[in-house]
């Protein structure tokens, strides 16, 4: 629901539908497999955590998906 929210969030400020993420380990398979976010890699900077992003695109279809 979260994930929803800031999708819908970025589509009323003009982002386009995109978001942007660091990932706890254990939620990394939801946001690769469920929401279908880009997986950007370890964030060397930013605790060695997975970033994550969506484009347009994805974010679209996930929107859809309801």
């Amino acid at each position: 629901m979260l994930t929803a929210i800031a999708i819908n969030r970025s589509f009323e400020e003009e982002f386009k539908g995109r978001i942007g993420l660091h990932s706890l380990p254990q939620s990394e398979d939801f946001y690769r497999n469920t929401v279908k976010m880009t997986d950007l890699g370890n964030d060397l900077n930013y605790l060695n955590l997975r970033y994550f992003e969506t484009t347009p695109e994805q974010a679209i279809a996930f929107a859809e998906r309801k």
